[in-house]
């Protein structure tokens, strides 16, 4: 379906357009209105990557169906949010069942079942005293109630600051943005948090960390710091910290009184291999913990922050105090119904144990790719089903292709080259990957963990082809096919 222009109507109402039609849109009439009433440079940066014109009839667990015909493996995974797959069977039955019943969705003034019910499922998966949950509707906003939460513990002390690490990513929203360096996303804004109240540390350096809290020592010997946030697997760069880290990360913080926040949007809910990726070390159990993503399997909006009871206590215990941080669409009925039902399948299709088993599977493969290609692949990093490769970008090649310096269309050279690369596994191989823009150096795999060591074998087979035919080849066949945007 082609959309005209709108015309007034008699009355001055506007037709609309109804469900029906909109998903009849055929892909020019689409990307029209997304440029015109969305965001038209976020679709120019989706056709320079080949994507704009991705015409989709469906999905079902890691592939993409298109309307003309091809099938794509989604190794970019929503970034996260698909653990369980596109329209995993026993989500759309959860879903059906609550249209079936009714059940209400929203109520604000009473306590909603299926509210407790998740909270109660979380709080088994996690270790003592984490039992607690505040839910919401994203990773930003489950941060911003982790921040919230340390602040009303700690500021009654006197402390003012929030130690986090160098070229983090926490989200977008104006608390979460004060503690995201990852890439330039905090310019031309007023911070939540004013940035003489955050200090950094070097991620995975727990020397770092401890001259970071020396640092802001006051008088009596005590400190300034309300928390200190780290994922546990960096989200931009796929970094894993030393064995050993996190636990003097819980160390130091608990002898400095420095409330410690696990973000575990990206790579918690069993994408490491555990429920939580810091399970794989030990006994350390942090103040809190976010997570997000998976949690609504791929088809609902859901994330949530659990502490324990004396920190919930210390912050909200009263009649009075206990609704100071809410959210309208936190808790939504069918949504704590898609998340309930997304750990049970978790724990009854054993797939946090599938997601180390092809993690390992995964790893083997892009090993291999680094030992043919030692030239081309610096580091292959990760685990369970979030894993990348570091690439040695040769610049100057790019730099012979063309010069970014007469065209704002490409920062960097290594964005050229990223995009060459993940063009090229989407063009000619069928295959969808993604990067960061604070590392665009690194392909990153997000896989659901319902893949197959089938697909994994396309993903690893398509890598080695792409190689073969070296970098050259396919960022000349990148700067081609945006030749005109390049030279304009």
């Amino acid at each position: 379906m082609t959309v005209q222009p709108l015309a007034r109507q008699s009355g001055g109402s506007l037709p609309l357009l109804t469900l029906d039609q909109s998903l009849d849109l055929d892909n020019e009439a689409a990307n029209k209105l997304y440029a015109q009433h969305l965001n038209k440079y976020m679709l120019q940066l989706f056709d320079i990557l080949g994507l704009k014109d991705l015409d989709i009839k469906g999905a079902q667990g890691a592939e993409i169906w298109l309307n003309d015909g091809r099938t794509l493996l989604d190794f970019s995974g929503g970034l996260g949010v698909l653990g369980l797959g596109h329209n995993h069977p026993r989500i759309i039955e959860a879903e059906r069942k609550c249209h079936e019943r009714k059940i209400i969705d929203c109520i604000k003034i009473a306590p909603h079942k299926l509210q407790g019910a998740l909270a109660y499922n979380l709080a088994q998966f996690l270790p003592d005293p984490l039992k607690v949950s505040f839910l919401a509707v994203s990773g930003a906003e489950a941060n911003e109630a982790a921040m919230k939460l340390a602040e009303r513990v700690q500021t009654p002390k006197g402390k003012r600051k929030f130690l986090c690490m160098q070229g983090a990513f926490h989200g977008k929203t104006h608390g979460a943005l004060s503690l995201t360096t990852a890439t330039d996303v905090q310019s031309g804004f007023l911070l939540g948090v004013p940035k003489e109240n955050v200090i950094y540390a070097t991620y995975a350096d727990i020397d770092s960390m401890r001259a970071a809290i020396n640092a802001e020592r006051d008088a009596k010997g005590g400190n300034t710091i309300i928390a200190a946030m780290i994922e546990t697997v960096r989200g931009t760069s796929c970094e894993i910290p030393p064995p050993g880290y996190l636990t003097e990360f819980i160390r130091l913080c608990r002898e400095n009184d420095i409330l410690a926040i696990f973000d575990e949007v990206k790579i918690g809910m069993g994408r490491s291999g555990r429920f939580c990726a810091f399970q794989h070390e030990g006994n350390v159990v942090p103040d809190i913990v976010t997570m997000a993503k998976t949690l609504g399997g791929g088809k609902r909006e859901v994330a949530a922050m659990v502490t324990s009871q004396a920190l919930f206590d210390k912050a909200y215990g009263n009649r009075n105090d206990c609704n100071l941080h809410s959210s309208s669409f936190s808790g939504l009925g069918e949504s704590c119904a898609a998340a309930i039902e997304t750990l049970n399948i978790l724990q009854d299709e054993k797939l946090i144990e599938r997601a180390a088993t092809m993690g390992r599977y995964l790893s083997q493969g892009l090993q291999g790719l680094k030992a043919k290609y030692p030239n081309q692949i610096l580091d292959v990093r990760g685990r369970g089903m979030f894993q990348a490769m570091r690439m040695n970008f040769n610049q100057e090649l790019a730099s012979k292709v063309l010069d970014i310096k007469t065209n704002p269309l490409f920062i960097t050279y290594q964005s050229v080259l990223i995009g060459a690369l993940t063009r090229e596994l989407f063009d000619r191989h069928n295959v969808l990957v993604h990067f960061q823009p604070g590392a665009r150096d690194t392909l990153h795999f997000m896989p659901p963990y319902i893949v197959t060591e089938q697909q994994l074998d396309t993903l690893i087979g398509s890598l080695d082809q792409v190689l073969a035919r070296g970098i050259t080849d396919a960022t000349v066949r990148f700067v081609v096919k945006n030749i005109k945007r390049v030279f304009s």
